[in-house]
């Protein structure tokens, strides 16, 4: 045959610009609002989604876990062998303090300006305390996860609240940090099984957007039944623009404080949205954290020792979204039992108290919101006499929005620890996942 002729079978199409993650998430977005618009009339399209949901976030949950104990451990050790673990932790937790507290007031300035009750919804008539017992179940399961009673079973347990796998992560990061010749293997091979759990969380990360899409059609089909967001769209609109201070203007302004405005924190913001639309839809910070320390080290130039450390570092006290979104809810259900605009002293300490409860509020991930309006009424004295039950029907929105300001703020704080030890890099967009 003439080589003319001769048909090579090896030729592959490569596109210069492959789809990108954050193009795939939004679009799951959409086809789970199409979903909703289609079979969200059906009585029992809310229970089959949330049941597939739900099934879905315990797998991304079930991912996170190993990825966190070993990434964690790992990063440690690299960190401490070259003594930049304590800048890396100051620096996530200086980030924490600073987003949260400002993200917190700049939700009270924005119910100032466009001040609105909180609506009634179909959970209001709940019987009082309902919230609170709530509440309490989640924060005594992550309690009980703590008590050491097992190094083990405190890892296998730990669905909710990862603060204890830290904690075992990190005593195993000092212990492998590589100081002698007969700890080094050990060292090398924790590093390899890191290099492991990132190529797991990088195929997390591109298949996720199947979880958001359910998650999402979940999402909008219980808001559609739910009907109150369309009698209350003042209220909407406040939460809504309360997100887009945060998203757009505070976290932005903030970062680029931090890294004395070098960086274009724009940049950061939309390479991040597939975490921000996972925590939009499944309002779940731990299901996240793979598909978060995937897109730091490979969209946002972070080392993988700092993504390994930081991200859930971040994941647990980084609130300052679920506090934002909480102030809102706070204020908002003064004026439906008082019908009277909260005083300004009222204002600023429930900003404050929202705050400065954020910090604990993942021992309740998937209801962090829900935790802080029971506790800061707790802390204020303030007796709403079930009023606050009403918050229940918008729980998958006020946690969702919370926890995807939570998303973005473990990605700004990956970058400026990153940054903080002259570790980051910059990630052109065709290099990106």
């Amino acid at each position: 045959m003439p080589a003319w002729c001769k048909i090579d079978y090896r030729m592959e199409v490569k596109y210069p610009f492959p789809m990108k993650t954050w193009i795939t998430y939004i679009a799951a977005v959409l086809m789970g609002l199409a979903t909703s618009l289609l079979f969200g009339s059906f009585a029992a399209t809310a229970s089959i989604l949330s049941a597939v949901s739900s099934y879905l976030i315990s797998l991304g949950v079930f991912i996170a876990i190993p990825v966190v104990f070993i990434t964690f451990a790992s990063g440690t050790a690299s960190l401490m062998k070259d003594r930049k673990g304590h800048r890396v932790a100051g620096m996530a937790a200086l980030w924490s303090l600073l987003s949260t507290v400002l993200l917190s007031f700049a939700a009270a300035l924005v119910f100032v300006i466009m001040p609105e009750s909180f609506p009634v919804t179909s959970s209001a008539g709940s019987a009082p305390g309902t919230l609170s017992a709530l509440v309490s179940y989640s924060v005594s399961s992550a309690g009980s996860a703590l008590y050491p009673l097992n190094a083990l079973w405190s890892i296998a347990s730990a669905t909710r609240f990862i603060i204890s796998v830290i904690i075992i992560s990190w005593i195993l990061g000092l212990a492998l940090k590589p100081s002698a010749d007969i700890i080094r293997p050990a060292y090398t091979t924790m590093n390899s099984f890191s290099e492991v759990m990132y190529r797991i969380s990088r195929t997390f990360s591109v298949f996720g957007f199947f979880i958001v899409f359910l998650s999402s059609a979940s999402f909008f089909t219980t808001m559609y039944q739910e009907k109150t967001v369309f009698a209350a769209p003042g209220f909407i609109l406040m939460l809504t623009l309360s997100a887009a201070v945060a998203v757009f203007a505070v976290l932005p302004l903030l970062y680029g404080v931090f890294t004395g405005f070098r960086k274009n924190p724009y940049s950061i913001l939309y390479r991040s949205l597939p975490q921000m639309l996972m925590g939009l839809s499944t309002a779940n910070s731990v299901a996240s954290i793979p598909l978060s320390e995937s897109v730091a080290r490979q969209s946002l130039g972070v080392q993988k020792r700092v993504a390994s450390t930081a991200t859930p570092l971040l994941s647990v006290i980084g609130k300052g979204g679920s506090a934002a979104i909480s102030v809102i809810a706070l204020l908002s259900l003064y004026i439906a039992t008082t019908e009277t605009m909260p005083p300004g002293n009222v204002i600023a300490v429930t900003a404050v108290a929202a705050a400065l409860v954020s910090f604990i509020s993942s021992a309740a991930t998937g209801t962090e919101c829900a935790a802080i309006t029971v506790i800061v009424l707790q802390m204020l004295g303030i007796n709403l006499y079930g009023a606050e039950n009403a918050i229940i029907a918008f729980l998958p929105m006020l946690c969702g929005m919370g926890t995807a300001i939570d998303a973005l703020i473990t990605a700004y704080g990956n970058s400026i620890a990153a940054s903080s030890i002259q570790t980051d890099v910059e990630i052109p967009y065709r290099d990106t996942l």
